[in-house]
């Protein structure tokens, strides 16, 4: 019966590690999203900076254009204004250059506006690309890295379920099937050390009676608060497990 029960520790240290391995497999891929969606996110906010400044700065040269336009009409009406013969010629030319002012005005507070906005927006753009190749690499490194480990988690996990199966075969048929459905029960872990009479997993003392039963190593013998498999772990044949 110990060597049955020996087995059971190992099956249970096996199995402990196959499920910690099957979570690690299991969370890679929602890994790989995430690393995914940053760096997507960025490239969407750094698409949007670059169109927006592209925007202001055709709007910017539109009105520099307009400005000039604006000034060679202000020199062609000055000019009339010098040479004007009649009051009306002088009153046209009068009106034509007061306009020009106020549209002049008008145009260099929407540049000064726009000057200061492309100013943020390049400066924006320039820090968004900073973190998006920023980003792009450490998300590159990381892929490459967790696909790495999932190739070493798959074979880690083929191997221990070969280990196993031969555990599986060494063990009584009956006795496996009750570990098996403790297993399923209980998060996985069926199979609990005893020390100092005190179960190791539930935490709760032993009845004196049973503790003794259990130091004799002659019968498979399970926790009277959590129903787990238990072993006497502070006994000389568990000592090298």
């Amino acid at each position: 019966m110990i060597e049955q029960l020996r087995l059971l520790v190992r099956l249970q240290a096996v199995d402990k590690i196959l499920f910690e391995l099957e979570e690690e497999r299991k969370a890679i891929p929602a890994r790989l999203a995430e690393l995914s969606l940053e760096a997507e996110r960025l490239e969407r906010e750094l698409t949007q900076a670059k169109a927006e400044l592209e925007e202001v700065t055709r709007r910017r040269r539109e009105l520099e254009e307009a400005n000039e336009t604006i000034r060679t009409r202000l020199r062609r009406a000055e000019n009339r204004l010098m040479s004007a013969k009649t009051q009306r010629e002088y009153r046209a030319a009068k009106a034509e250059i007061e306009e020009g002012k106020d549209a002049l005005k008008s145009n260099d507070d929407t540049l000064l506006e726009l000057m200061e906005r492309q100013e943020e927006l390049e400066g924006q753009t320039s820090r968004l690309e900073e973190q998006h190749q920023a980003v792009s690499q450490q998300a590159s490194e990381e892929r490459e890295r967790l696909t790495n480990r999932a190739t070493e988690v798959e074979r880690e996990i083929q191997r221990l379920t070969r280990k196993r199966e031969d555990l599986c075969r060494e063990v009584d048929r009956r006795l496996l099937q009750q570990y098996d459905f403790i297993r399923q029960r209980r998060q996985g872990i069926a199979v609990a050390p005893v020390i100092g009479g005190t179960c190791q997993i539930c935490h709760m003392q032993l009845p004196p009676q049973q503790f003794n039963e259990l130091q004799r190593l002659d019968k498979v013998m399970s926790c009277s608060s959590c129903g787990r498999l238990i072993y006497w772990a502070e006994a000389e044949a568990f000592a090298d497990l």
